[in-house]
């Protein structure tokens, strides 16, 4: 079932914002799916087969590594919608870094200026909200190939963002953390 956007002073703005970065997002779905060239190999079955290693050579978790469930996109996704609302560029790009990558090579434009076109079509009240929103791990969809789905109505904000506002937004673990694909 689709929300209907609110009748908001706020909505049109934020209605250009989501078309913005729903268009940059679905930008980057088109054409191939590129790997960072540091990307970790798949889970899934390799044609090499490797010896056990010897326990006492190896080496401990990286402690700095997110955690590769729901809980943890979920933790990056909330820094990424704080970052937003803060309007930090950086950790925004950083988080986003591979649907904007995508989208640059589609021809949007850099991360930064794209999304400092985002940010100022976003509400004071809006970015207030995106400062402290929160994420409901139970409305996460982590599909079969390991990537997470963060729908809209996940979004736990004292404002409520509609489709037309912020969008759903597809998650996958590269390198250790979560980055937005899509």
């Amino acid at each position: 079932m689709k929300r209907r956007p609110s009748r908001s002073a706020t909505t049109a703005p934020v209605m250009l914002a989501a078309l913005a970065m729903a268009g940059l997002l679905a930008l980057s779905a088109c054409g191939e799916e590129k790997t960072p060239a540091l990307d970790t190999p798949s889970d899934g079955p390799s044609a090499s087969v490797s010896a056990p290693q010897d326990p006492s050579s190896s080496t401990a978790p990286d402690p700095t590594a997110v955690p590769k469930t729901k809980e943890g996109a979920a933790a990056r996704f909330e820094d990424y919608l704080h970052a937003l609302g803060a309007g930090d560029l950086d950790t925004v790009c950083e988080i986003a870094g591979p649907a904007a990558e995508k989208a640059q090579e589609d021809g949007l434009g850099p991360c930064k200026s794209t999304f400092g076109v985002v940010l100022g079509m976003i509400s004071e009240e809006q970015s207030a909200a995106l400062r402290t929103a929160t994420v409901d791990t139970s409305k996460l969809v982590m599909s079969p190939n390991g990537k997470v789905e963060v729908p809209v109505e996940a979004v736990v904000a004292n404002v409520e963002f509609g489709q037309s506002d912020l969008g759903d937004y597809t998650l996958s673990y590269q390198d250790g953390n979560w980055f937005i694909v899509d």
